[in-house]
Formats: C-alpha cells, sequence, structure tokens
C-alpha cells in the first residue's frame, strides 16, 4: 500500500482525506464528464476551492446545509467537495421527486442554499420555501460555482463528529426522513470497506445511480477520495452499459435491476452473434448458472474448456474485462441474477445494509460468494438478530440520528448503539447473513428505491370516490403495479363515461391523478381492478382494514405476474 493511500485511509474526516489525495495525484485524472471534460485531482481541488469560497460569500456557515439538485456531472462532486471543506452538511435530492416532496425536503432539511441544473425546479422552490436564500443554477461550461477567486474567508476545519450529509430514505414507513451521517461514520466505513475489498489507487470507476442513493454517493464520490480514483459521470443509469465499454471500470458496484437488464441484453446480442459462437456461450452460461449451485466435476471441465474462447470476449464487449469487483446491494437480489453474473465469470459479491448503516454492514470476500448469503460484517461492524429475528447492527457505521426527530431516532437507534433494522435474518456460524424477510412494510424495488407504500396507496386511493381499497406490489420488481377494490357505483361520479366499460376509465384516471403526486419510481405502471371483497374475513386484511401485503401477493400471485407480463390496465394519462 502506498503511503498516500495510507494517509488518505487514516484521515479522520472526509475533508482531509480529499485535501491529501489531491496533493497526491494533483496530475491524475480525477471527473470526466458527459461532454468531455476531464478535471486532474489538482483541478477537482482548485474547482472545490473556488467553490467553497462562493458558498462562503453567500453566507454559508458550519452546520448550514446546501442542497444539491443534480444529475451525474462533475458539478455534483465539486460542490459537495467545496460544502464539507468550510463543514456545511450537504442535501442530495432526487431529481425525479415531485414538487411537493422536494419542497417538504428542502424545508425539513433547513436547506438554506441550493445548487441546481433545473431552472424550473429551482424558482419554484424560491417561491415556496421561505428558509432557502439563493439558488445557483449550473448549466454547460465554466459558471457561478466557480467563478470566485478562492480567497473568501473560511478557516473551519471539519471534525469527525461534524454531519458530513443528510440522506434522505423512506424509513419503516411514513414520510421520508432525514438521515445524518457523520465524516467520521463516513470514513469508517470507507475504511472497513477498502480492507474487505482492496480496490487499488487509481481505479477506474463509473457514477451513474442518482447522487440522492448513499450507496451511489460512497462508491463514487466519498470512497474516490482516498483511492484517487478515475471517475467517470454517467448522466444516467440507462446509459450505462454505452459507458461501460469506454470505462472498462475495475469496480462496479449496481442494483439487481440493471443485470438483469444486462441479461437481456446479451442475450439479445447472443441472438445475432454466428451460430456456432452464440451455442458456445449459452452453453457455457447455462453451465456456469448450474454450478452456481450444485458442483459437478465434468460441467466445471466443460465450462472452464468455454469459458477463454466464448465468456471472455463477451465480458471484453460489455466493457467489464478490467473489473476486479462487482457487487450488488440495496436492494433485493434474485439467486438466479448473482448465478448469471458468475456464470459470465465476473468475481461477484453482495453489499446489505441501508442508508442508517451508510449503505454497508455486511459486505462478501472477494471470491467466497455464496448463494443467498451475504457477508461477513465488515470490520469493527457487529451484527445479531433480536428475538424476533430483526437484523440488529451496531458500528461506527452508524448514522447520528433523523434530523429533526428525536423519537423516530430513539425508535431506530437504541441506548446501546444497536440500530434496529427492520430486515429479519438468520446467521451463520462464519458470520456470514441471510435476509429473510422485512419486520415493517416497505417497497425496495430492483432499483433500490425505499417506498412507503401506504403513501402510494393513499394518493391512489383519493383519485376517486369508487376506489375501496388498494394494494401496492413491487418489492424486487423492476416497477409498482397495483391491485385495486371498488367500494360504490362505477355508473356515478364526476367521470363517468356512458360509452366506456363501467368505471374502467374513471379508475385509470383515477390512477393518472395520483401518480402526479409520486416520484417516478413511486408511480403504479399497471394495475388490475379485483372483485374479491377484502374483509378480515378473508384474510386478506387486518380487523383495522389494513392491507396484508403478502397474504395478497400470494393469493393473487398469477394475476401479479399477468400485470409484470405486460396485461391488465394502464393509467390513463391526461
Amino acid at each position: 500500500m502506498s503511503r498516500a493511500l495510507q494517509q488518505a485511509l487514516d484521515a479522520p474526516t472526509v475533508a482531509e482525506a480529499f485535501e491529501l489525495t489531491a496533493a497526491a495525484h494533483a496530475d491524475r485524472p480525477a471527473l470526466h464528464g458527459a461532454d468531455g471534460r476531464t478535471y486532474t485531482w489538482g483541478a477537482y481541488r482548485d474547482a472545490a476551492r473556488r467553490c467553497a469560497a462562493v458558498l462562503a460569500r453567500l453566507g454559508l456557515r458550519p452546520g448550514d446545509t446546501l442542497g444539491l439538485l443534480l444529475g451525474n456531472r462533475p458539478e455534483f462532486h465539486i460542490a459537495d467537495a467545496a460544502a464539507m471543506t468550510i463543514g456545511v452538511t450537504t442535501c442530495s435530492l432526487y431529481p425525479t421527486s415531485p414538487r411537493d416532496e422536494l419542497r417538504h425536503l428542502v424545508d425539513d432539511s433547513r436547506m438554506a442554499v441550493l445548487v441546481t441544473d433545473d431552472p424550473e425546479r429551482a424558482a419554484d422552490l424560491r417561491r415556496h420555501c421561505p428558509g432557502l436564500r439563493e439558488t445557483l443554477l449550473v448549466g454547460d461550461g465554466p459558471g457561478p460555482l466557480t467563478d470566485a477567486d478562492g480567497t473568501a474567508p473560511y478557516d473551519h476545519r471539519p471534525r469527525p463528529d461534524d454531519v458530513l450529509t443528510v440522506v434522505y430514505t423512506s424509513g419503516t414507513t411514513g414520510p421520508p426522513k432525514g438521515v445524518e451521517l457523520t465524516h467520521g461514520a463516513v470514513r469508517a466505513t470507507g475504511r472497513a470497506f477498502l480492507e474487505r475489498v482492496p480496490l487499488p489507487a487509481g481505479s477506474r470507476l463509473v457514477s451513474y445511480l442518482p447522487m440522492a442513493h448513499i450507496a451511489e454517493r460512497c462508491c463514487s464520490h466519498y470512497l474516490p477520495m482516498v483511492l484517487g480514483a478515475d471517475v467517470t459521470c454517467c448522466p444516467g443509469p440507462e446509459r450505462l452499459f454505452s459507458v461501460l465499454p469506454e470505462v472498462r471500470p475495475h469496480w462496479l458496484f449496481s442494483v439487481p435491476r440493471m443485470w438483469e437488464k444486462l441479461r437481456t441484453r446479451l442475450l439479445a446480442e447472443l441472438d445475432a452473434a454466428p451460430e456456432e459462437f452464440r451455442r458456445g456461450a449459452l452453453r457455457a452460461l447455462e453451465l456456469g448458472e448450474a454450478l452456481a449451485t450444485a458442483d459437478d466435476a465434468d460441467a466445471r471441465a466443460e465450462y472452464a474448456r468455454l469459458e477463454p474462447g466464448h465468456l471472455a470476449p463477451v465480458r471484453s464487449l460489455l466493457g467489464l474485462d478490467a473489473t476486479r469487483f462487482v457487487h450488488v446491494g440495496a436492494a433485493p437480489v434474485a439467486p438466479a441474477t448473482m448465478a448469471f453474473l458468475r456464470a459470465l465469470g465476473l468475481p461477484v459479491g453482495e453489499i446489505w445494509g441501508m442508508t442508517e448503516l451508510c449503505a454497508a454492514a455486511c459486505v462478501t470476500v472477494p471470491g467466497e460468494h455464496r448463494v443467498g448469503w451475504i457477508g461477513p460484517p465488515l470490520p469493527g461492524v457487529e451484527v445479531r438478530t433480536a428475538a424476533d429475528g430483526e437484523v440488529l447492527v451496531r458500528g461506527p457505521n452508524a448514522m447520528l440520528g433523523y434530523r429533526g426527530r428525536p423519537r423516530e431516532s430513539a425508535e431506530v437507534l437504541d441506548a446501546d448503539g444497536w440500530v434496529h433494522t427492520g430486515d429479519l435474518g438468520e446467521l451463520a456460524a462464519d458470520g456470514a447473513l441471510r435476509i429473510t424477510g422485512r419486520k415493517k412494510d416497505i417497497i425496495v424495488n430492483a432499483y433500490g428505491k425505499n417506498m412507503a407504500p401506504a403513501r402510494i396507496e393513499a394518493r391512489i386511493g383519493h383519485g376517486d370516490p369508487l376506489i375501496d381499497q388498494v394494494c401496492v406490489i413491487g418489492d424486487g420488481r423492476p416497477y409498482n403495479v397495483a391491485l385495486i377494490t371498488l367500494g360504490g357505483d362505477p355508473g356515478t361520479g364526476p367521470d363517468a363515461d356512458p360509452g366506456a366499460d363501467p368505471g374502467t376509465e374513471r379508475i385509470r384516471r383515477a390512477v393518472a391523478r395520483g401518480n402526479r403526486h409520486l416520484s417516478r419510481p413511486e408511480r403504479v405502471r399497471r394495475f388490475a381492478v379485483v372483485e374479491d371483497a377484502w374483509t378480515p374475513h378473508s384474510g386478506l386484511v387486518t380487523p383495522t382494514l389494513k392491507v396484508r401485503r403478502r397474504t395478497i401477493g400470494r393469493h393473487y400471485r398469477d394475476l401479479i405476474d399477468t400485470l409484470y407480463a405486460g396485461g391488465g390496465l394502464t393509467p390513463l394519462e391526461d
């Protein structure tokens, strides 16, 4: 390990690690924008210093909050780095969030200044959020972030217990809560992760998930400040597969849905390949997937014979031939997904954590992945299960608490320092963890987005009095679907259409109206109206008429599969 890397690893704050790394690797590439712009580590540090001067002149002081409503672009990294060097806390927002939610988050986070590349949203937030003093608009080329000379008076030196960032999550239920993460917690997580997964200095990485996602922030923003990594900013997940061959990353973290898309893309490309190569590649994948769960000497020998000539070229085509580690996490991972990645010849593992734990608590040891198991815990992190099977975690990676919510904080982070995760699980003798369910009701889709289904159901259910009950399904799935029961006369109401099937068009309009109040990941894409009565006697709802999501999921399994296969109804767009 180089002296520069060791010094950065030992740094007590992210700000100090950033300064050490920028000085040690000043001439090496740090950030690449989609428009071809490149920042060296020295230029990155200089831009952050100039931006810090701008923020200080706007009146931001240690403990204030800077909002970031930006896509994956170098300006995000510069503004975030600038804020932390003067002790300002950052709060990144999802660009896809609806206006009402953005307004709430700006107010709840006590945001004083916002940096964004969306002028329309900037204007809306200025009008409706009285605490927001200023917005800075980022465009193409030099702009207001870095137009100062870097000489504004700021001399704060962040401490390990200072709040580095506030990250909003759905938590277990209800509205989003701001998780306060300190410099010390983020640094401890980074050190432990690199002890488990020894990425080399200067590693090539891709930033493509929303930076409001704590896993992406850690992977492509905070870890590079230790590694001196070379980060390419990809404007969005939909462009990842076109960027990978250009970058050829050394490490890639992704949510399960991206790997499912990769498998679909690969099989489509193999259909167009020469017949002999196609047959060999498909056979190698078939053998590799089978070997994930049952070792067979003959199959292993045949796979070893086919892999160099049929799968190594595929990895090169995909841009994954230089990848040393691949990790999947942030949502439930299907065993078939992990089997596919192993069959492709990728060094794969899983990460389990939550926003309240800086995204990582258990991480697979490279080369030791077992299907269905994650872990063991990162060095310095303790994991145990409570009497009811809930997974509890204690370690330096734990949150400080939820911003402005002491009661909710105490419910999750107990007096002994244990974080009550809400996940149910079991531990193996070697410390590996298997997640078996969720103690409280929450949806985590295939992209790792946490959503409170009660909130979605309320929005959809309020769309028309004809709707009686709504059950949203989407855990581990690419998008949400809903089952809806009716509780009125479909032939009456403000949107009744005598020429249409009674109720159908009304419900389609109602779902569309509800969707307008939801973020893109939360929206219901397809739905079905069911005729069964959901009563406590049926077992599909509780005595207080709350839906039993798992029971409904089992009861309507075939109908739900039909919705994800393209059946059912879609919202009627205005």
